[in-house]
């Protein structure tokens, strides 16, 4: 059987956590405060964090805590305090994620038996930054999306330290995440946890007289025209998202110690489903055999809000911009969260949007072994018994899908709206 990697998850918050690791994670990685690349995400509190490791440790997986920001003089003295108050309650995460060497002293200092991981931020780009972070006492290198799978395979062959990379979710567009543009054109700084995401809009230019007067006529970077005769804007700055599916088995191939999804402002349900996919491609992995990407993957990946896929730079495919439009492709739509089940497959429902009795839902199994399937309502009862027509957004209801149907506490209940643009295969 073929060694498998970690499968590492995001997580905006604890309940995010859980349920990724019901899906089949191995990790997930969490922020704690506002200390990370994704300032504005949930993240968890102390106790929060105290309770998903008490689980983890229950259900033997692991969970990471962000402390990977840039930050300033005036921020290093709130990491501390974070890391010294963790160390006195004796909340000790599997690993600290951290990219600043003052944060990393940090951490040597205040709870040195926490291992260290290097964020991508830092960009380990060869043997040699390798080998000097591994001096620093890093324990694993997230790798930059930008490398090819030769140089991922020389890497991995080439150090003791373990060697994580990225195989699912947006990308941007400077190299490892290090982008200035949200500073200049919104005073929001990315390595500082607080992306705008500038790269996501249109841009136009103007042309200049004698190099400093602007004509005063405005273009699009680029224009085109579609079949209806609308023109097609530019987006040039807009990244595909990654999507290591096809190439998943060269990645494991090479050596890698962990495999990323990236993630941290998304939903349950997208870790979820990602989770749910790549676990079960890695499982076909370990099988042994021909690795092939099964339809069932490519279709549950396709339901989610995503951007065109691509793999990136890893199988050298460097066509990696969406110009047409920088808005995610949505394709499904959660209506239901099975709460849980009261008889057979009788179930007590938190309605998050509405659907009718009669309706054919996808359903998202909570159970990691089992793929989406597709399930009629066939009664829908509100919480004294007295049947309704339609479920309501915000409210509890008792739910009976159709016979042979096996729902199940935390699976998710969807409404499909199309499938978006395919997974590419390669």
């Amino acid at each position: 059987m073929m060694a498998l990697p970690e499968l590492l998850a995001p997580a905006a918050t604890v309940q995010c956590a859980r349920a990724a690791f019901d899906h089949g994670a191995d990790a997930v990685y969490i922020g704690v405060g506002p200390h990370n690349l994704r300032a504005r995400s949930k993240n968890a509190t102390p106790d929060e964090l105290q309770g998903l490791l008490e689980f983890a440790l229950e259900k033997k997986r692991r969970v990471y805590v962000a402390l990977n920001t840039m930050p300033g003089d005036d921020a290093l003295p709130g990491i501390e305090s974070l890391i010294v108050s963790l160390v006195k309650r004796k909340i000790a995460p599997h690993a600290f994620i951290v990219s600043d060497p003052g944060v990393i002293s940090l951490c040597r200092t205040h709870a040195a038996s926490v291992a260290l991981h290097l964020s991508t931020q830092t960009g380990t780009f060869n043997g040699a930054a390798a080998a000097f972070w591994a001096r620093q006492g890093i324990g694993r290198i997230v790798l930059p999306r930008e490398l090819a799978l030769g140089q991922v395979r020389a890497l991995c062959s080439g150090s003791q330290t373990e060697m994580e990379v990225f195989v699912h979710g947006a990308m941007c567009v400077s190299i490892s995440g290090r982008c200035l543009l949200g500073v200049y054109t919104a005073k929001r700084h990315p390595n500082q946890g607080d992306c705008p995401q500038p790269c996501r809009l249109r841009y136009r230019v103007s042309p200049l007289y004698d190099n400093e007067t602007e004509s005063g006529e405005w273009y699009t970077v680029e224009e085109d025209e579609a079949e209806s005769g609308t023109p097609v804007r530019a987006f040039v700055f807009n990244s595909k998202d990654l999507c290591c599916l096809p190439i998943l088995d060269r990645i494991v191939r090479a050596g890698v110690a962990s495999v990323k999804i990236e993630g941290r402002n998304r939903s349950m349900h997208y870790v979820s489903s990602v989770v749910k996919v790549y676990r079960a491609a890695l499982d076909s992995l370990a099988q042994g055999g021909e690795y092939a990407v099964k339809q069932e993957w490519r279709e549950e990946l396709d339901r989610l809000d995503h951007r065109p896929y691509t793999t990136g730079f890893y199988a050298g495919e460097y066509l990696l911009q969406d110009v047409e439009d920088s808005r995610p492709l949505p394709a499904v739509r959660i209506v239901g969260l099975v709460r849980e089940i009261v008889a057979g497959r009788t179930a007590v429902v938190d309605v998050r949007n509405p659907f009718n009795k009669g309706d054919r839902l996808n359903v998202l199994p909570v159970r990691k072994e089992r793929m989406p399937y597709e399930a009629t309502i066939r009664e829908i009862r509100d919480t004294q018994g007295r049947p309704v027509e339609r479920a309501l957004t915000n409210r509890i209801v008792i739910v009976d899908a159709e016979e042979g149907t096996e729902l199940a506490a935390g699976d998710l209940l969807r409404k499909c709206e199309g499938t978006g643009k395919p997974l590419r295969a390669q």
